[in-house]
């Protein structure tokens, strides 16, 4: 029973390294290309702050599955270690392929600005499908805490 603990310590644990990961190769593209393109500053911003958004969505499921392993009484360990692990390991996935992608779209507009709204709607379809990964393992570990 007091594995549950651990479970859900990794559910939020691999989540938000995979989150804070993604983040800091966002962040990190970000100012690169700020730095390269002062005039796009404004606009690189604004998708940086919607990039980090976007990435934090895979740590709230991360948190989110780690109170219900925690608040589910009776719960045998095996299904914590199956809840733990879907979310934990998919959002990690999740937040760095979010992070390394919305990066890559920012170096992407600094080399080739007129094609900005091309690239942004390549960037947002991209990050809805990596994100489907995360929610799948949501969905998953739903369905073995019950």
């Amino acid at each position: 029973m007091e594995s549950i603990y651990i479970w859900a310590g990794l559910a939020i644990g691999l989540a938000g390294v995979g989150v804070a990961v993604g983040q800091g190769i966002l962040a990190q593209n970000s100012m690169h290309v700020m730095g390269k393109n002062p005039r796009l500053s404004t606009f690189f911003l604004t998708i940086t702050i919607l990039g980090v958004a976007l990435v934090e969505s895979a740590a709230i499921y991360g948190l989110v599955v780690a109170f219900k392993i925690l608040g589910t009484e009776g719960l045998e360990g095996v299904k914590a270690v199956g809840a733990g692990l879907a979310i934990g390991l998919t959002s990690l996935g999740a937040g760095i392929g979010e992070g390394k992608l919305v990066g890559g779209a920012l170096e992407a507009i600094n080399r080739n600005p007129e094609n900005k709204g091309k690239i942004m709607s390549f960037m947002v379809l991209f990050l809805a499908l990596i994100e489907v990964i995360a929610i799948y393992g949501l969905i998953i570990s739903f369905k073995i805490l019950g």
